[in-house]
């Protein structure tokens, strides 16, 4: 089958400096040393820091269909705190989201039902196309479920120049529930049909002939199947518990000593 593409790519990875905490009894030496700057007329005027630090991601049991996260490995923690580092920015959008899933979710959960399908699955969409029903990526999926054109007409969807039945959600999320059942048919791990729904079947089928394991958070995999599992999780979490990750959401404080990192965001979108 084509290989299913997601509408937002994943980007390179991005590492945040440590966070040191500061004492209280070294507050006011920092602000009054780092802050200061000289005019031009030689005389010096100082520029106040916030001693607040941006707050750590809460690494929580997380888990996708009853497979758990192994947060005890390092590359995994990076990977997690990497997708909500690139989502912090656009956390202020969580309420439009939400209002969306809202809307959405009654909709297909009983579909996901009808086919025995997990509800964490319920998720794929948002990572897919953020609920946006008219949604085309640049690769031609579109719909919800961002399928591709040769991949929705074999699960029996109509895409013509005049019909297209990907934008219609409940014959897109029948054809896609038919899909991953018919992976997980044959891959018998739901995680595993995540990454095969990402980067296609083929390739996963391929991959796990060369890998001595199959543990997707293990397996050597294209960057974009790589975290593709982790933004649907993202959403996961903070859709369904936000007041535990809401510490890290809210926005840094900004000052003439601690800018929005904008052009490493830039680098990475």
């Amino acid at each position: 089958m084509a290989v299913i593409r997601p509408a937002i790519a994943v980007a390179a990875k991005f590492t945040a400096s440590p966070i040191i905490p500061i004492s209280p009894s070294k507050i006011s030496t920092v602000a009054h040393s780092d802050a200061t700057r000289t005019r031009t007329d030689g005389t010096s005027v100082l520029t106040p820091i916030s001693s607040n630090t941006a707050a750590e991601l809460p690494l929580l049991d997380v888990d996708f269909c009853g497979e758990c996260m192994p947060l005890d490995q390092s590359d995994v923690v990076d990977r997690w705190k990497h997708v909500f580092t690139l989502f912090r920015p656009h956390a202020s959008d969580l309420g439009n989201l939400r209002q969306r899933a809202e809307e959405f979710f009654p909709v297909i959960d009983p579909i996901l039902e009808k086919y025995d399908i997990p509800d964490d699955f319920r998720y794929v969409p948002l990572a897919e196309s953020g609920l946006r029903p008219k949604a085309v990526s640049r690769a031609g999926a579109a719909g919800y479920w961002q399928l591709m054109p040769g991949t929705a007409r074999e699960l029996g969807l109509k895409v013509t120049s005049r019909i297209d039945e990907r934008f219609n959600v409940h014959k897109a999320t029948e054809a896609a529930c038919r899909y991953l059942r018919k992976l997980y048919d044959q891959l018998g791990s739901w995680s595993l049909v995540a990454a095969a729904y990402n980067a296609g079947p083929s390739y996963l089928k391929n991959q796990l002939r060369r890998d001595a394991h199959r543990d997707y958070y293990r397996m050597t995999l294209p960057r974009e199947t790589r975290y593709y599992l982790y933004r649907v999780l993202l959403y996961k979490e903070v859709l369904s518990r936000p007041n535990d990750y809401s510490s890290f959401l809210s926005p840094a404080p900004r000052t003439a000593f601690q800018p929005w990192p904008m052009a490493e965001l830039r680098r990475a979108a």
